[in-house]
């Protein structure tokens, strides 16, 4: 008996190509992790910056409303 034949399989067969799958299938989970990362950092700047849009908008809006009363 060989020492290959002594060791156990992996439980997803296929033994080191299996683990290359699962290793490869989850660096490209992790790749679309940081992509979603980034794309919500981006999305939350553009949320602050209409937020302080909005707020410039009452300031003026509430100083017109001033000058015609």
């Amino acid at each position: 008996m060989s020492a290959a034949e002594g060791r156990p399989r992996c439980r997803w067969g296929g033994g080191g190509e299996a683990v290359l799958r699962a290793r490869a299938e989850a660096a490209g989970y992790r790749r679309l992790l940081r992509a979603r990362a980034a794309e919500v950092e981006a999305l939350r700047g553009a949320v602050g910056a209409l937020h302080r849009q909005l707020e410039g908008l009452r300031d003026r809006r509430s100083g017109e409303l001033a000058k015609y009363q």
